[in-house]
């Protein structure tokens, strides 16, 4: 009974975890991640065998079709979310960390030369008026 209403709140650290450890590529964090996701995955298998043993039956009698149909339907979430997270922690060191962390450009001018860089045909037009002027 305490694990039921504990769970609630051990799912959400789970993700905020999860996603920590992905935002840093913590190999580590994600490793712990993806085993506390098994650890979900047995409980929730755990629930449902227990819905269907013949000394439990008669107290999940009234709410068992809804109950095993979040069950499974959670089940399925976590592993597509266990395949993600292993998807994330494949692709950890290949620039998402640089992504994240690059500095925000503020000024109007450090934009306008950000643009300059990212399209070096513009760069070589000169950063003067684009008019003719008579002399």
């Amino acid at each position: 009974m305490v694990l039921t209403i504990a769970a609630i709140p051990i799912t959400i650290i789970i993700l905020l975890g999860a996603a920590l450890a992905t935002r840093r590529e913590s190999l580590f964090g994600m490793i712990v991640t993806i085993v506390l996701y098994f650890c979900g995955m047995a409980y929730f298998i755990f629930k449902l065998t227990r819905m269907y043993q013949p000394g439990f039956q008669e107290a999940y009698k009234p709410v068992r079709k809804n109950l095993t149909s979040f069950a499974v339907i959670t089940l399925l979430l976590i592993i597509l979310t266990i395949i993600n997270a292993c998807v994330c922690a494949a692709n950890f060191n290949k620039g998402l960390k640089q992504h994240i962390s690059k500095r925000k450009i503020t000024s109007e001018e450090e934009k306008s030369e950000q643009v300059l860089e990212m399209q070096p045909d513009l760069k070589h037009q000169g950063a003067g008026p684009s008019r003719m002027t008579i002399d």
